[in-house]
């Protein structure tokens, strides 16, 4: 199987993300076959479909967070500035 490899620069935060399959970058699979990744945080989320990680790429902000310098971090401050 060709591993569809989809890295974009996101809209909502400016972080890249990645959807690929777990095992195409040394992640478990147990999780599920696809991960979303955000190379700017570094935060991985598995999936069972590429539908699905292709959905959650496009709102890191719900799912890249935890410290200060993270997608939800950059978000807040968006919103917070408008």
């Amino acid at each position: 199987m060709t591993d569809s490899r989809i890295v974009r620069r996101n809209q909502r935060t400016g972080s890249d993300i990645e959807v690929c399959t777990a095992e195409s970058q040394g992640c478990d699979p147990d999780g599920g076959k696809w991960v979303t990744i955000c190379w700017t945080h570094g935060a991985i989320v598995n999936h069972e479909t590429k539908a699905a990680a292709i959905r959650w790429a496009a709102t890191p902000d719900d799912w890249c967070e935890g410290d200060d310098d993270t997608c939800r971090a950059v978000w807040e401050a968006k919103e917070q500035a408008a």
